[in-house]
């Protein structure tokens, strides 16, 4: 890994949930009430329950390789060349992500707030501030992530308690009226957007303890999912079938807001809302493609890679779309596809993975100690060594040598890079790390 940072798995289920709740928030009623109508608030809900078995794909996969990144147990899964073509479409995945969101954040902006500032000023400002995140590291990541989204969950929380007053509950009566069939089809696209799930290859090595990573990040698809429900439900509350024909409809309820003469047009709020979340969305997207790309061309240092991705990003952000129209017309066609073939790569990498290792033929690394934590791996070395050096004081020097090899061989660690791997009871572990590969 080009990563020595670690996160709590606290602060990722909190980046994932930038992944889709921010995005979401905004866009579910148009985007599920096309095909939906009334009944667009259930589409998330069914796309989530469908989207459980990708997140449980991608987790194993971590489980399978623990100390690895995707663009490395790839090529262990697939094979060298195979394997090094799958790293180079997660790449690629996360740069062109990147750009589609910094897109949709920059129009976002210009169409709603900054109307007289192009789009192009917006993302360019953007970007920038997004590649000086991304070279601060992950741990910088993990501590925005934790600093602004709960606020930003509860701000969203209050603004939907606000509008009560508003709400005609009959507007989403009769709940399926014309069956489950639309309200299926409306969760097309939402299922995609599972996709990002695919980081889950590039953080799951970088988190401080891997045991709690399934809980969290459950967490995090539940609360997206009631994000997603939420939004679309209050729009159909005020708005009924006509919620999918607004552009941002969300944007709409909250103009709804008003208590007494004093508390009008509190648009600011979710716009308080929404930026700091799509913020981290687009940092963890970039991230991940920055020391994704440094990995795959052994890039020891991914801080240099920031800047020209970051211009890379912008450029591609503005290529052959530049109306607005086009762009919403891309985003509800070609870009379900390309989405939809990403979990598709997913399921695939993870079928071939377990197969193989059904077989025999694949042994992936198996990390003994608790939690990752390496204070227990060094503390169980030092065991070792002491139990090898008391051995030599009692036979002598017939085991001299061993002790000593014990003691002094250590090969530099995959993960870390540091001298610090040692052989004990047929494993390779990393006293800094934790790291440990088995031979058994």
């Amino acid at each position: 890994m080009v990563e020595k940072g670690k996160i709590s798995s606290g602060q990722f289920a909190l980046i994932l949930y930038s992944l889709m709740g921010y995005d979401g928030l905004l866009l579910i009623p148009k985007i599920a009430g096309e095909a939906a109508g009334r009944d667009l608030w259930l589409s998330p809900v069914w796309s989530h329950l469908a989207g459980i078995a990708f997140v449980l794909a991608m987790l194993q996969l971590g489980r399978m390789f623990p100390g690895e990144t995707s663009i490395a147990y790839s090529k262990r899964a697939l094979g060298k060349l195979p394997g090094k073509a799958a790293g180079l479409i997660i790449v690629f995945y996360t740069a062109y992500l990147t750009s589609v969101i910094l897109r949709i954040y920059s129009d976002f902006i210009s169409s709603v707030f900054l109307e007289n500032t192009p789009s192009l000023v917006t993302a360019g400002g953007i970007m920038f501030l997004v590649a000086y995140t991304v070279r601060g590291g992950v741990e910088v990541l993990g501590r925005l992530a934790q600093l602004f989204l709960p606020v930003t969950i509860v701000v969203f929380a209050l603004l939907s308690i606000l509008t009560i007053p508003e709400w005609n509950v009959s507007n989403a009566l009769p709940i399926m009226g014309n069956g489950p069939v639309p309200s299926l089809k409306g969760a097309i696209v939402p299922f995609t957007w599972f996709s990002g799930y695919l980081l889950l290859g590039l953080y799951f090595p970088l988190l401080s303890n891997q045991r709690k990573a399934a809980f969290f990040v459950f967490a995090a698809w539940f609360g997206e999912m009631i994000t997603l429900a939420a939004s679309g439900l209050v729009s159909v509350f005020l708005f009924g079938e006509y919620a999918g024909t607004l552009n941002y409809p969300f944007i709409e309820v909250v103009r709804y807001i008003g208590l007494g003469e004093f508390f009008q047009h509190i648009d600011a709020l979710l716009l308080a809302v929404w930026l700091p979340g799509t913020f981290i969305e687009l940092a963890a997207y970039f991230y991940a493609a920055v020391t994704g790309m440094a990995e795959w061309i052994g890039l020891k240092d991914y801080r240099a890679l920031a800047f020209p991705l970051g211009f890379l990003a912008l450029v591609v952000s503005f290529w052959g779309l530049s109306g607005a129209a086009d762009f919403a017309h891309y985003l509800a066609t070609s870009h379900v596809w390309f989405d939809f073939s990403l979990v598709v790569f997913g399921f695939i990498l993870f079928l071939t993975a377990w197969i193989r290792s059904k077989l025999g033929a694949l042994k992936p690394n198996r990390v003994p100690y608790a939690d990752q934590d390496p204070a227990p791996v060094a503390a169980t070395i030092v065991h070792h060594e002491e139990h090898a050096e008391h051995a030599h004081a009692e036979s002598g020097s017939a085991s001299h040598s061993h002790a000593g090899a014990v003691a002094t061989s250590r090969d530099l660690c995959p993960s870390c890079g540091s001298a610090s791997l040692i052989n004990i009871e047929g494993c390779k572990t990393c006293s800094n790390c934790g790291h440990s590969q088995c031979y058994f």
